[in-house]
């Protein structure tokens, strides 16, 4: 019976661990922040462009008067997908710009802290420094 039991938990992924024996479970994951600058076809700072990504969940931020940006850490596998820069405003931040988007996996990335060297692989930055074109 007792055998039956250890094949039973066995099988729906309970074990018994010890300290010589690590027993991990799930996917590595990092930290991960977006960070950068819009500015105009002449370098100047570009306030209130709203950064989004319909691939990657809760990465949105806005650019604040200096034109600089960071989104919230987002615990990942990795990011990936496209970030999208849509004025909102209209005329309100110097003009009007047209969208544009910029494919994540070709931003660079740094790895700004170390994992624990389990499942916690670090915590990295990309950064996306934009220039956007007036309408």
């Amino acid at each position: 019976m007792r055998r039956l039991i250890y094949l039973l938990f066995g099988a729906l992924g309970f074990t018994a661990c010890s300290e010589s024996m690590m027993c991990e479970y799930g996917t590595p994951t990092a930290h991960f922040t977006v960070k950068g600058r819009v500015t105009d076809a002449d370098g100047k700072p570009i306030k209130g462009i709203v950064i989004s990504s319909k691939d990657v969940y809760g990465l949105d931020a806005v650019t604040g008067e200096d034109g600089h940006f960071a989104t919230q850490k987002i615990e990942a596998i990795g990011i990936h997908g496209t970030l999208l820069f849509t004025d909102i405003d209209g005329t309100e931040n110097g003009g009007e710009f047209e969208t544009q988007t910029v494919d994540l996996d070709a931003l660079p990335e740094t790895k700004v802290a170390k994992g624990d060297g389990h499942w916690y692989m670090g915590e990295y930055e990309v950064t996306a420094d934009v220039k956007l074109k007036a309408k």
